[in-house]
């Protein structure tokens, strides 16, 4: 006899052998039992899950020599027939290749005709999806009212594109994908038959290659025996199917999370080098995060998580010093890598700056903890820590501070306030800074700033009260030269310019003030509570502002 490949050597022969479809199973075997069979049955779900199967042993069970029975014997001639696909009453026909209405004209003219020698006419039609409008109306009425003796048996895996007024008229069975336990399971009792050894490992990556399809699973162990023969090794798994390490995807998480950006090139390159596929690495990463963050907030991960316990336990460890909102925005961002993996040619470059990105964005904190710290915070507050008005420094203290002269001149000046802001004398003077705005902006600004005296005939004194920097500005010659001519022009050809920064009193207390200002955002930053404040949000300051000063 010739070599039957497993998918066909354990295909399931009785109901009590089908994997992973009890509700299918329990239905068919009441309704044999109780004499209930329905003329037409509709069966849907993914690949490789039972459909056929069920319907070759249904048919078994109603023309069975000892039947209809919910237990077909698989002895009789009409079991064997069956098993063999050469039972003259049971006709599998393939609805991708018979999909049009002159088929279907055919299969009408010979429903006419009683079985040969069973009970019952089956008809088994696959992938009935592909039947053609016309097909599928030429059927509905011999669908709706077919002789006794002929029962129909529809497996699709679309069941979406079959049109509503024929599932109307049959019973609809959804199939479900195949748990990856119940998968591994299958796998080690064929493996154990066979003579086979293979490891928990290799059993549970052969299921989740398989994506719930039982046909799919076995044809990849199928593949490894002819590979390694009786005694199948994890690598050798791995490097003939292309899967993604396990491992290798809990050192690239743990780089991303540590911040190690090299770490994360050097995983990618040996990946590339190995000849993996890095749009399905993303993939996989992806779905790593997923666990990561079902191990984090479920009780009990191993029902929603395929992995072994070993496994699970490394998850769990990984993902005990991350926030929840972390993984969430990890996975969000490896989602959006892999759709520009897939329109990019470039899939490592693509790869390698998603990664890096990964690394440098900011770890977020969930609100929980987030609001907990901040009671935490009020609370050593209000029970009698540092308060807020211990940041700013007495007055008498100034003298024995050292302050730090790490601002600009720029800085300086502005943060000042200008104490004494006289108004313009007369509408001449507003000319003349509008006159200046216009050529120079800057300049404008300062010379709003300035008290005017009331100019005489060949004399315009302007006072900085004390500001320096504005002084400077309107000293530069460029500056100065401008104001020089356009005061000429408004206030006469004999005026002259002259400036004056102010009194050494006034320009004295203007440096205390700065100084006092400068040392209270200094203080401010080096206080206990705002760095608490910052190591808890993670945050960085941008401004500090200093509150008027007392009795002002």
């Amino acid at each position: 006899m010739s070599y039957l490949v497993l998918a066909r050597k354990w295909r399931p022969q009785s109901f009590e052998e089908v994997v992973g479809q009890p509700h299918v199973v329990q239905t068919f075997t009441n309704a044999i039992s109780a004499e209930r069979i329905a003329h037409a049955y509709l069966l849907s779900g993914a690949r490789g899950i039972g459909k056929t199967s069920v319907a070759r042993i249904l048919a078994k069970a109603l023309n069975c020599a000892q039947g209809p029975s919910p237990t077909p014997c698989n002895e009789c001639e009409s079991c064997v027939e069956i098993t063999g696909s050469a039972s003259l009453d049971v006709l599998e026909i393939d609805g991708a290749s018979n999909r049009g209405i002159d088929e279907i004209r055919e299969l009408r003219e010979n429903i006419r005709y009683r079985p040969a020698k069973s009970p019952y006419k089956i008809y088994i039609i696959d992938e009935v999806h592909m039947l053609t409008n016309e097909a599928f109306n030429a059927l509905l009425k011999t669908l709706e009212e077919p002789p006794p003796h002929v029962i129909f048996i529809f497996a699709t895996t679309a069941s979406h594109r079959i049109p509503i007024t024929i599932m109307s008229r049959c019973q609809l069975f959804e199939f479900r994908r195949i748990a990856g336990d119940a998968i591994v399971e299958h796998l080690r009792h064929i493996a154990q038959e066979e003579g086979i050894e293979i490891s928990d490992v290799s059993l549970r990556l052969l299921a989740k290659e398989a994506e719930g399809s039982m046909r799919d699973a076995q044809s990849l162990l199928e593949q490894m025996i002819a590979f390694s023969g009786k005694n199948i090794d994890d690598k050798d798994l791995l490097e003939v199917l292309g899967v993604i390490d396990h491992q290798a995807l809990l050192d690239t998480a743990a780089a991303i999370l540590n911040g190690d950006a090299v770490r994360c090139l050097e995983i990618v390159e040996r990946l590339y080098l190995h000849g993996h596929d890095l749009r399905r690495f993303c993939q996989e990463l992806a779905a790593h995060f997923r666990n990561l963050l079902v191990a984090k907030i479920s009780d009990e991960p191993q029902k929603l998580v395929d992995l072994t316990e070993t496994e699970l336990a490394e998850l769990k460890e990984q993902a005990a010093n991350v926030s929840g909102a972390t993984l969430q925005q990890f996975f969000h961002f490896l989602l959006k890598g892999e759709e520009e993996i897939r329109r990019s040619s470039n899939s490592k470059l693509i790869l390698e700056m998603s990664l890096l990105r990964l690394v440098q964005l900011p770890q977020v904190m969930d609100i929980d903890t987030v609001i907990s710290q901040v009671h935490e915070l009020e609370q050593r507050i209000s029970g009698g820590g540092s308060s807020a008005a211990e940041i700013y420094p007495r007055e008498e203290d100034l003298g024995e501070q050292e302050v730090s002269s790490d601002y600009s001149a720029t800085e300086e000046a502005e943060s000042a306030e200008a104490t004494t802001i006289a108004e313009p004398v007369g509408a001449r003077w507003d000319d003349c800074i509008e006159r200046v705005r216009q050529e120079k902006p800057a300049l404008a600004a300062s010379l709003e700033r300035v008290s005017v005296s009331e100019p005489q005939p060949d004399c315009l004194e302007l006072d900085f009260n004390g500001h320096e920097f504005d002084y400077e500005m309107v000293k530069e010659r460029e500056s100065f030269g401008l104001l020089s001519r356009l005061a000429r022009e408004i206030f006469g050809e004999r005026v002259k310019v002259t400036l004056k920064v102010g009194s050494e009193e006034i320009r004295r207390e203007q440096r205390m003030k700065t100084d006092r200002q400068r040392l209270q955002q200094q203080k401010a930053l080096k206080h206990p509570l705002v760095t608490e404040a910052l190591e808890i949000f993670g945050g960085e300051i941008v401004e500090v502002r200093v509150g008027p000063e007392k009795g002002k």
